[in-house]
This record gives structure tokens, C-alpha cells and sequence, in this order.
């Protein structure tokens, strides 16, 4: 992540706009009914009111079999491509279904209390091929999980923008609803991450964090399925109903097939009936958190509707003189423009003003080769350090429905982020515990710097008949302009670099003053393509999926002198026409258990320089990967096993041929490209949903073996076992209202090579930084209080284990956090 790039337009910020948008949705709400469940055979006759807009016929169905409590069983073929007029009104089941199912051909049968399977009626379509009866899907899971009580999801769209459960999608997928994140009491992208089948984490320091996956980094991360902006700090999950996480390369919608995994964060949505929270967090280390979230009808129809969630957080850390202040808000309007259109425009933003932030980590070895084994709170950070950043991000999108199942997408997204930095950091040598002496501090203080990054994607889908069997096409464009803009300038600093005694560090310095000298660079970088897909029916039980996408690619440095007057371009790249190919099969055994397989070609363009600072070659290879996957208890506990397999060349990997504390001109690692590649191969196995209904679970299990073309092991930072597993559980009876829960996470031991040599040693003996095998153990516990107030107990790193987050950059190493204790006091509305 660059945090010194930026952009030349400065927007206004947002927040006064989200506050005001809050109080006057506070203003219009009134106060929330509770309604008590009623039981499947009261609910049958009974008349309920509903409001489920027109479009796709599954998730609606879905929708209303969740919102009357009973459970719905079908083939997912039966709806593919049919569409609904929705359900606005009081109905009671039979009715409600008669209204969903106008013209599609299909009829519900009731087999017991509560019970009901879809089948076509008798007659109807006569020229397709006649579907079995299968009961595979369950009660009410569609893709929003707010309000669901599930660790699982009932379709996505991150793959291949087609609405598809996730026993569809031929490839790994995991789904990190709001329940979970809700039990977890995570608040951050990378907190949720690692609780993730598959992820693991890596922190180079206090504001740097990187994902991986299969071995690779992660570098494609979306919202709402456009890619999130370059600049961004680390996200907050208040504004998120889950975070949907795919295994494997998805470049047929991304142009940049990642072979690791594609991490999308879908936006809560505005609800048709009022409903709101607040919340107070307090934690360990002075963490104070502050939490409002309300949606309401802003008309009467509730064809305009609204949601403001806002965030403030000030905490310190387990690290001296780390602390952090953020901000983070939405507000988003959705407006049923007719029937079949739907109109959504909103805003959101995240400000982070840390301080005391930390540039690297901190040395493994000291002066003398022996291990330093410096405590856990040890920072060689300036009290004034800082990594501030803004980001405004304001986005639309528009649906609509043509009929018979054809629908079109149309969305755009513009992110504006500004950062200021400013770091002093005792990074660079090894201590000497006996004298004080042996380190050196890094300085790097740069003008405000501003970034724009403008998303954009439509595509048309729908259904066809093609020789008696109904299929689906999609045919779609997407692309983003990313431009960034970096002052010239210096900040002379009144301080030696070298630390006279680490051991009495304070972070004193007197903060240099970034002089600009009116020079500029401006980087632009282009990504677009457009892709064409289709899911076939060749037989009752197989599917496959084949597309294709073709992108183009271009980035450039633009260099402007004191009068603004162009003086050059560097780093120029461009890549044309390139074609990413995408085949995926789905099989079904029964009617719970399919097979898949999948594969498609590798295309990332890297952000990434050398040490001349020229951009790297993209990267290239090859994806597979085949499973089995499955859906139990009616839906409600999705389960996978996978194996895959990679190849990739030009991986970007730091360069450790550079001096120590060598830094590119904007203030980046230099990096160099492994031309001949790796390759990794794996089995994953994954399971989350529901066991009963007070009984959650979400757990998986990584076996990674990742090897250089000579035979060596390939990223040794990266575990070859990784497991990952929570539970949680409702009780009943005289505990009603009690919720436990607990998570593991273990790995197997890491390593990093050194890069400069173990101090003492021969520099040719290639001595590693070493992280054992080690687990963490989490606990939460809730109580609902009444029917509006409820508290929860969250405690990470139970046992207060000592591990590494990270091994080997610039030979250092990265505490991860001691025991952590959070409570939470919620209020619903």
C-alpha cells in the first residue's frame, strides 16, 4: 500500500454531511414495534405485512420464506432466470406465494407444518426438460446476513456478478456475515481476516498490514464490488453487512486474476422498516468506541428509504506512545424509481489520525548475534509520528429489471483520499544491550499528498433457452482510473540519526517542517476490460460456466517543475488486449453434495517498483483448482474440501540486494521480480452456518506447500498448515438470553531469511528469523439484557500468547497483541 500517494482534486470533507443526514433520519423515525414469532401453523393463516421488492425470483423467495418463518425447499435450477413483481402489502403463506410466483410456472406444495417444496406446475413448459424434485435450499438465507443469525450466506455475486448460492460458485468461497462479526466484536478488515479460512496476516508495522492467501498476497480488494482505493487506511466493519472472501483468482470480473483470493465488502443496506442501534465499546489500553446505526422509510411507500451508521474510536496500544483517533460514516439513500428500477446513491468515509506510529519493526538479533528478545511494547517511534490519512468515498448504482429474468447493472464509485506523514524510527542497525548504542533512525516526512481513484461497471444478464434447457449469460465492462499526486520538497531534520541510548528512549525530537519546493510528480494508472460469460445447462445435474474477459492496462509518473510545467514521464507500462480465460463445472451428486472444478489464467499489474523505481512486469500464470462442497440442515451449513494449484511468475518479492534502510524517492520498499515463478499447491476445507438454530459455526483448515522452480521452499512467512475455527451458542430455557462463544486460531512455524546477515556471522551463512507453531484462543460472551439492551465480553489472545505477527523485514519482527478484554453495551431501537 502506498501511503504516500495522492490526487489533485481535494473534496469537501463528509462528515458534517452524515451527521446532518443523521438527525434528520432521527427526526422522521418513529419508535420500532416488536413483534413476537408466531408458529408455522398460525403463520399459515395468518396475515402478515411484507415488503419484497420485484427482481430475481430466488432471493425473493428466499426473502419471504426467512420473514414468515417457515422453510422452503427447491431446485435452484427451477428459478434461475426467473424474476418476481415482489410483495407489497398483508398476506398470509398461500397468498403471499401466489403473488411471488405469478406467471413463472411454479407452484408451492405443502408437505408438514411449516414445510413447503417448489415444483413446477403440471403442464407448464413443456418444451424444457421436466426438473426432478430436490430439497436443497433452507429457510430464508439470501445474500443481506443483517437480521439472519447465521455464520453463513445464501448467495453471492463476488465470482461472476451471477446470483449464485455458494454451492454454485465453482470455487472456494467464504462469507463473514454481520453475526459473526457481530460475536467476534471485530471492528477492522484485518481483524475479521483472521478469523478467515485460508487468510493470514502479515504486519510490517503500526499502519501497514498485508493479506494473504495460497501463498500469495492479496491485492484485490473490493466494495460492492469495486476496487477499493489504493490509499485506503485500514477499513472499518461498521459500514459493512459482510465480507464476502473468494479463493482463488476471479480475473474475469477484475482484470487482475490474483491467484490468492478477491476480498469484497458489501455495504449495509437501507431497510423499508425502521430500525436502529448505538452502542458503547470500552477495552483495554484506553479503547473508547462509539457506535450509531439507523435506517428508515423516507416516504410513506417506503419507496425511498435511508441508513446513516457512524463510528468514532480513540484507543491507545500495547506499544509505547502508539494510539490512533479515527472517524468513519455512511449515509445511503435507495429509491424504488419504478417498479423495476432501483436507484442508490450514497457517501461514506474513514479519517485515521494515528500517532506515535511505528516505520518497520523491531530487530530480531542484537550486536552480538544473540536474539534481542525486546518486550512486546518496545517502540523506537518520534511521539509526533504519524501516517494520517482522509478518504471520502461517494458512490450510485442502478437496477433494473427488464422482465423474463434479464436484468441490468450499472455502478460507480469515486474514491478522494489525502495523507500527511511524518515518521522518525529507530529501524535501521542492532542494539547493544550492554552500551545503549547500535541504532539508527529512519526519517521520512513528506508534503500532504492527495490520490483520486474512480471505479466504474455495467453488465446486462439474464436467461435463454438454447436446445430445450434454460441458461444464463452475462456481458458486462468495468475499469478504474487511479491518479495520485506527491509534492517535491524536503524536511530538514536538527537531530543525528543515530539514537545515543535506545534503552532511555522518550521520542523527543523536534519534528522537521516539510519545505515544498513546487515541484510535483502526478502517477496514472488505467485498468479496463470487458468480459463475456455464460452458465450452461448441459444435463439435469451439470453446469459449466465459460468466459472470457479482455483488459487493458497502462501506468505512468508524470513529472511537473516549480511553474507546473510538464519535465518528463518515467515508469512507463502498458499492456494490451490481454485475454483471461475462465472455465468452471459444477456437478451435482444428490441433492446436497456437488463436485466442481475450475481454471483460469493469471494477469496482475503490480504497483510495485524496483529500486530504480521503474514499475515491475506484470504478473502471469496459471489457477486450478477441483472440490466438493455441500449444503446441509436445509441450506443452513454450507461445507467445502478443495485441492489447487498455482503457478506464477514475475511474484514481486523485496529486494534485499539494497542497503539497509533504503527507501524509494515516495518513501516505498524496493522490490525485484521472481522471473521464474512458483508454484503453490494446497487442500482447504471450510464449513460455517448453522448446526441448530442457536448453534453457529465457521471454521477451515489450509495445507500449503509452495516451492521455487529449483525445488526450495517458496514464502516461508507463510504457515503450511493454517487452521481456523468459532463457535458460538444460544441457550434456552432459564439461560435464555445467554450467548457463548470461543475461536482458535494455530499455524504451523514461519521463517525469513535474513537480508544483510546475522550480526557476527559469516554473511554468507543464510541465518533465518524464526516464528514456531503456536495457537490463540478467543472468548465471547453475551446477555440479552431485554428485548432493546443487551452487553457482551470479547477476549482475544486469551492465554496471552507471545507470538510474531511478522518475520524478516529488514530483520526485524512484529509483536503480535497481547490478551486484549473489549465490552460492549448495545441498545436496538
Amino acid at each position: 500500500m502506498n501511503q504516500h500517494a495522492s490526487s489533485s482534486k481535494h473534496l469537501p470533507v463528509l462528515k458534517p454531511a452524515a451527521l446532518m443526514v443523521a438527525a434528520a433520519l432521527a427526526l422522521a423515525a418513529a419508535p420500532m414495534q416488536a413483534y413476537a414469532a408466531e408458529a408455522p401453523a398460525a403463520a399459515a393463516s395468518a396475515a402478515k405485512s411484507y415488503s419484497i421488492p420485484a427482481g430475481p425470483l430466488s432471493p425473493a423467495l428466499s426473502q419471504f420464506a426467512g420473514q414468515s418463518g417457515i422453510t422452503l425447499s427447491s431446485d435452484a435450477t427451477l428459478t434461475e432466470g426467473l424474476s418476481t413483481k415482489g410483495l407489497q402489502g398483508s398476506f398470509n403463506i398461500a397468498d403471499g406465494f401466489a403473488r411471488l410466483l405469478q406467471g413463472s410456472g411454479l407452484e408451492v406444495a405443502q408437505r408438514s407444518a411449516g414445510v413447503y417444496v417448489l415444483r413446477k406446475l403440471p403442464g407448464a413448459d413443456k418444451n424444457s426438460s421436466v426438473m426432478p424434485q430436490i430439497t436443497v435450499t433452507g429457510q430464508g438465507l439470501g445474500a443481506n446476513t443483517e437480521n439472519s443469525g447465521s455464520y453463513t450466506g445464501g448467495s453471492m455475486k463476488t465470482a461472476t456478478r451471477m446470483d449464485m448460492s455458494i454451492r454454485d460458485t465453482p470455487q472456494s468461497v467464504s462469507v463473514i456475515t454481520r453475526e459473526r462479526l457481530n460475536d467476534l466484536g471485530v471492528t477492522r478488515l484485518d481483524q475479521a481476516l483472521a478469523q478467515t479460512t485460508g487468510i493470514m496476516i502479515g504486519q510490517q508495522d503500526s499502519e501497514r498490514t498485508r493479506y494473504y492467501s495460497r501463498g500469495f498476497g492479496i491485492n484485490n480488494v473490493q466494495v460492492d464490488g469495486l476496487p477499493q482505493g489504493v490509499n485506503s487506511p485500514l477499513t472499518d466493519t461498521v459500514l459493512y453487512d459482510r465480507i464476502e472472501v473468494v479463493r482463488g483468482a476471479t480475473g474475469l470480473m477484475g482484470g487482475t486474476g490474483d491467484p490468492s483470493a478477491t476480498v469484497n465488502m458489501v455495504r449495509k443496506r437501507p431497510t423499508r422498516d425502521l430500525q436502529a442501534s448505538t452502542s458503547l465499546q470500552y477495552g483495554r489500553w484506553n479503547n473508547r468506541r462509539a457506535e450509531a446505526d439507523i435506517s428508515t422509510p423516507l416516504s410513506a411507500s417506503g419507496k425511498v428509504r435511508g441508513r446513516v451508521a457512524l463510528a468514532w474510536q480513540d484507543r491507545d496500544s500495547y506499544m509505547d506512545r502508539y494510539g490512533e483517533r479515527k472517524t468513519i460514516g455512511m449515509a445511503i439513500v435507495e429509491a424504488d424509481i419504478t417498479p423495476d428500477t432501483l436507484l442508490t446513491v450514497g457517501a461514506d468515509f474513514q479519517h485515521n489520525k494515528p500517532r506515535g506510529s511505528t516505520w518497520g519493526a523491531i530487530p530480531y538479533w542484537n550486536k552480538d548475534g544473540s536474539l534481542a528478545n525486546l518486550p512486546r511494547n518496545f517502540s523506537l517511534s518520534a511521539k509526533w509520528n504519524s501516517w494520517a490519512n482522509e478518504q471520502e468515498t461517494y458512490f450510485t448504482t442502478v437496477d433494473h429489471n427488464f422482465g423474463s429474468g434479464w436484468k441490468l447493472h450499472a455502478g460507480y464509485a469515486r474514491t478522494n483520499s489525502r495523507n500527511n506523514t511524518s515518521l522518525a524510527y529507530g529501524g535501521a542497525g542492532y542494539p547493544d544491550p550492554a552500551t545503549g548504542k547500535g541504532m539508527t533512525l529512519w526519517t521520512g516526512v513528506w508534503g500532504e499528498g492527495y490520490a483520486t481513484n474512480q471505479n466504474y461497471e455495467a453488465y446486462l444478464t439474464g436467461p435463454f433457452q438454447l436446445f430445450g434447457r434454460r441458461h444464463t449469460v452475462i456481458a458486462g465492462f468495468n475499469g478504474g482510473n487511479q491518479n495520485s499526486r506527491s509534492q517535491g520538497g524536503d524536511a530538514p531534520r536538527q537531530y543525528p540519526d543515530e539514537i545515543p541510548d535506545y534503552r532511555n528512549w522518550t521520542g523527543d525530537l523536534p519534528r522537521p517542517i516539510f519545505q515544498p519546493d513546487g515541484t510535483h510528480t502526478e502517477e496514472l494508472t488505467r485498468l479496463s476490460g470487458a468480459y463475456l460469460a455464460g452458465r450452461f445447462s448441459l444435463a439435469d445435474p451439470l453446469t459449466v460456466i465459460v468466459g472470457a474477459r479482455i483488459s487493458n492496462y497502462s501506468t505512468e509518473t508524470r513529472a511537473f517543475d516549480s511553474k507546473n510545467k510538464y519535465s518528463g514521464t518515467s515508469g512507463f507500462a502498458e499492456t494490451k488486449d490481454e485475454v483471461t480465460p475462465y472455465v468452471g463445472l459444477v456437478y451435482d451428486l444428490n441433492e446436497q453434495i456437488s463436485t466442481y472444478a475450475s481454471y483460469t489464467t493469471l494477469f496482475n499489474p503490480q504497483t510495485n517498483r524496483d529500486k530504480f523505481n521503474n514499475f515491475l512486469s506484470p504478473e502471469t500464470g496459471t489457477n486450478m483448482e477441483a472440490g466438493v462442497k455441500g449444503e446441509f440442515f436445509s441450506g443452513k451449513l454450507n461445507a467445502s474440501a478443495a485441492v489447487f494449484q498455482t503457478r506464477k511468475k514475475n511474484l514481486a518479492e523485496l529486494d534485499t540486494s539494497v542497503p539497509q534502510g533504503f527507501k524509494l524517492p515516495q518513501g516505498d520498499d524496493a522490490y525485484v521480480a521472481n522471473g521464474d515463478g512458483i508454484k503453490a499447491r494446497g487442500v482447504e476445507f471450510d464449513v460455517s452456518g448453522q448446526i441448530s438454530q442457536a448453534w453457529n459455526v465457521s471454521g477451515g483448515y489450509t495445507l500449503l506447500k509452495a516451492e521455487e522452480k529449483d525445488g526450495r521452499r517458496a514464502v516461508p512467512n507463510q504457515p503450511r498448515h493454517l487452521l481456523r475455527f468459532g463457535t458460538a451458542y444460544s441457550f434456552g430455557g432459564q439461560l435464555q438470553g445467554l450467548k457463548l462463544g470461543m475461536n482458535v486460531t494455530a499455524q504451523s512455524g514461519i521463517y525469513g531469511e535474513t537480508w544483510y546477515g546475522r550480526p557476527t556471522y559469516p554473511r554468507s551463512q543464510k541465518e533465518r528469523l524464526v516464528q514456531g507453531s503456536y495457537a490463540l484462543v478467543g472468548a465471547m460472551a453475551s446477555y440479552q439484557i431485554d428485548k432493546h439492551m443487551s452487553a457482551q465480553l470479547n477476549i482475544s489472545n486469551l492465554l496471552d500468547k507471545k507470538y510474531y505477527r511478522n518475520v524478516g523485514f529488514y530483520d526485524s519482527v512484529f509483536w503480535g497483541e497481547p490478551r486484549n478484554v473489549t465490552a460492549t453495551l448495545t441498545y436496538k431501537f
